[in-house]
């Protein structure tokens, strides 16, 4: 797996020669790295433990980032963008889908206030794409609700719920949540990378068993899909149905996010864009389970966040709480907070906050974030192995003219 990139790259595809537009792509891998679903990191077991805990840690990792301020959003209208905005948006979705060559992408910007932009090319057949590691927030938006019904605690241990699991007596939802858990990420065990294949919850805690915690509770940050496997399964025990049911019910449906589908795990992924790569084997996205849970356009992914960010899902208090510790991830710049990620680095030409959360795997890339200096909300994904940070930023630069 190839390490992310330095900083999120503008590419001026309409200053700069085909020939040479694609040389500079070839160096902007756009923090896919830090959400493969199929891959391994830029951090190995081998960096840390194993350890045997008794107690919980106190954090000794790279510096945190401040507490990011997240203000309640105003509702997005129902309506196109002004024809200017549009207009603009419209071309660079056409540059970026003859530089992508992806054979499905859909994009969207949402403004609160003025309205909504939207394209989406994609098979027939196979009209919704996968959105990997952006839909763990869809997993952390249901634990955080079962947490305001009072149906779970984020303090609760997570053996509480789920025997077996490393430090699990001291390890927290919390934890699991911000990935602060020291918990192995089981797609990166060599055996099961080798052997790809949906696994359920249960066979990746015997692989997570085999190496053990990686560091104390509270110690690190390490990203762990199982963390978010293992959060699957408390949604099952305290809300009594799936973490695709839990999604349908609790999100997709009360928002009426019709493109969007909460995928049942190692269910299939009927209808859905095939992933096409030229780096290894495919993964089928029903395998990701609760840790990318979800397949759709991007028109409602800007409405899911819209709606968390506008206070609809959660109290306000709760989505303010989601930015308060924000854990440092493998690249400068890249933060985590509990099922979002803050971006806080600069392309170059200006300085970028992003809240939002993005994903990858071979075959597939996405990013969604809300730009506050923006004010507005993008929503990429494709097939393929180019980058969407990249066609995010020029996106959101478009809003900048005449309207």
């Amino acid at each position: 797996m190839s390490r992310p990139a330095r900083r999120i790259a503008d590419l001026d595809w309409q200053r700069n020669r085909a020939g040479a537009v694609i040389r500079q792509a070839r160096l902007i891998l756009a923090l896919v790295g830090l959400m493969s679903l199929a891959g391994g990191s830029s951090a190995h077991s081998a960096d840390f433990g194993p350890v045997q805990c008794t107690v919980r840690a106190s954090y000794i990792g790279a510096p945190m980032h401040p507490a990011v301020a997240i203000t309640t959003m105003a509702p997005v209208p129902e309506q196109a963008l002004p024809s200017g905005i549009s207009r603009r948006l419209d071309g660079i979705y056409k540059r970026i889908e003859e530089f992508t060559v992806a054979s499905a992408l859909t994009a969207a910007v949402a403004v609160p206030g003025k309205g909504l932009w939207q394209k989406t090319h994609a098979p027939a057949d196979a009209p919704r794409l996968f959105w990997a590691s952006a839909g763990k927030t869809f997993t952390a938006v249901v634990v955080l609700q079962l947490a305001e019904e009072g149906k779970l605690s984020l303090d609760d241990p997570v053996s509480r719920w789920i025997a077996g699991v490393p430090s699990g007596e001291i390890a927290t939802l919390r934890d699991l949540l911000a990935h602060t858990s020291g918990l192995f990420s089981a797609n990166e065990d060599v055996g099961a990378h080798a052997d790809p294949r949906y696994r359920d919850p249960a066979t990746n805690l015997e692989i997570v068993r085999r190496h053990g915690a990686l560091f104390c509770p509270g110690a690190n940050w390490r990203y762990s899909n199982t963390g978010y496997d293992l959060l699957g399964e408390v949604v099952r025990k305290a809300d009594h149905r799936s973490i695709d049911e839990a999604i349908t019910a609790r999100i997709i449906t009360p928002l009426g996010l019709s493109s969007l589908r909460a995928l049942v795990p190692g269910g299939g992924s009927e209808g859905v864009a095939p992933l096409v790569t030229a780096r290894e084997q495919a993964i089928d996205p029903s395998w990701a389970g609760a840790a990318g849970p979800v397949v759709g356009d991007a028109a409602d992914m800007a409405r899911f966040w819209a709606a968390l960010l506008g206070g609809r899902l959660l109290p306000k208090r709760t989505v303010r709480a989601m930015a308060q510790a924000l854990y440092p991830m493998y690249e400068k710049g890249t933060y985590s907070g509990l099922g979002i990620m803050v971006f806080d680095v600069n392309d170059g030409a200006r300085s970028i906050r992003w809240i939002g959360h993005a994903g990858g795997t071979p075959g597939a890339s996405a990013i969604v974030a809300f730009s506050p200096a923006d004010n507005a909300i993008v929503a990429v994904a494709l097939t393929g192995d180019s980058a969407t940070v990249p066609a995010a930023n020029m996106l959101l630069k478009a809003l900048a003219g005449p309207e």
